[in-house]
Formats: C-alpha cells, structure tokens, sequence
C-alpha cells in the first residue's frame, strides 16, 4: 500500500515538473500567417486575438497533456492566451531570421557608409596637414634667410668694428709720425738758424788783411 503511494507522489511530481515552464522561455508563432490565442485549450473557446508569424511570446504554463501553451505577448504581458504548442517555435521563422539579416546587413552598410565618409574625412585631413607642413616647411626655409643675413650683419659689423680701429690706430700713427717730422724739422731749422747767426758774427769779428794784389 505504501509502495503504492510513493510510486503515485513520484508520478505526480513527474507530472508536475513536466507541466512547469520558465518563465523566461520564449517560442515563435511558425510560418503560418496566424494562430489564434484562446482563453482555454479547446476549440470552444474564446478566441482573443489572432498572432501573426514570428511575433515572439512567453511561455508561462504548459496543459496537462502537453498539447498547449499559456503564453503572453513580449511587448504586452497583460495580453496573455492558449495557443497550440505544435504551431509555436524555438527559434524566429525563417522570414524572420531573414528580415533580422537584412536589418544587420543594413546596419553594416550604414556603418559601411559610416566609416568610408569617415576615411574621406581622415584623407581631407591628411591632406591638409601636409599642405600646412609644406606651407610650415616654406616659413621655415624663409625665415632662416633673415637669421642667416642678421648673422652675416653682425660678422660684418664686427669686421667694419675691428677695421675702424686699425684705421683710427694708424691715423694716431700718422699724427704722432707727423708731429716728429714736424718737431725734427723746426730743430733742423732751427739748428741752420743759429748756425747762421754763429757763422755772422764769426765773420763780423775777423780782421781780413787787404791784398795788395787786391788794391
């Protein structure tokens, strides 16, 4: 009798772990154009909305013989209904997955799209970088010329510096060469004036006997 028991609460809890789903298991309406969502399992019942081919539902509930689904809507879990297990999916229908590729597909285009503007952007930007390099490279080239010139100035200003100093050393040469010349010649002069006198009165003082051949 109790062997009985135990074999019928193992079955039970086999039936009740069978019939829970998670919650957060989501199937796809399949292929056909529309299943409709009831407020029972059967036939007779309500008919609350008809489903369109891929829309994504969660799985609430499972019936007792397996055969149906309590679901709710993804983007509205308030709406919630039986469908028929067989006519929902695990994965997206193929029209679906298609419209899902051409939606990435599109995306990747755009971004496609995105990155070649970008490049364009990034070659106008090369572009003129080099040009204002060039241009750089040019102010570079001409603004060397004055420093070299300011440079050549100052050589020459030193150059004009030192020659105008040996000029002025050679005209205080030539002065002081001068005032000797100068100095000697007013000595010689000098000298040949006195001499002269000297030589006059010397002569005033001789007695010059008269010759008689001279008379």
């Amino acid at each position: 009798m109790r062997k009985s028991i135990y074999t019928q609460l193992i079955s039970l809890c086999l039936l009740l772990s069978s019939a829970v789903v998670s919650a957060k298991d989501i199937m796809y309406v399949s292929d056909q154009l529309t299943i409709p969502m009831r407020t029972g399992t059967t036939l007779n019942h309500k008919i609350l909305k008809f489903l369109d081919s891929g829309l994504p539902v969660t799985v609430l509930e499972k019936s007792d013989e397996g055969t149906h689904l309590f679901v709710a809507l993804t983007d509205d879990e308030t709406k919630t209904g039986w469908v028929e297990a067989s006519l929902l999916m695990n994965q997206p229908s193929a029209r679906e997955q298609i419209l899902v590729i051409k939606k990435k597909n599109k995306d990747l285009l755009n971004r496609q799209s995105e990155f070649r503007k970008q490049i364009a952007e990034l070659k106008l930007k090369e572009t003129k970088l080099n040009e204002v390099q060039r241009i750089l490279a040019q102010l570079r080239k001409s603004a060397a010329k004055p420093i070299l010139i300011a440079e050549e100035n100052a050589a020459l200003k030193t150059q004009l510096i030192e020659e105008r100093s040996k000029n002025e050393q050679l005209v205080a040469e030539n002065v002081f060469l001068s005032d000797k010349n100068i100095k000697q010649w007013f000595m010689i002069g000098a000298a040949v004036s006195i001499g002269s006198l000297l030589l006059g009165l010397l002569i005033t003082r001789i007695n010059w006997k008269k010759n008689d051949r001279w008379a």
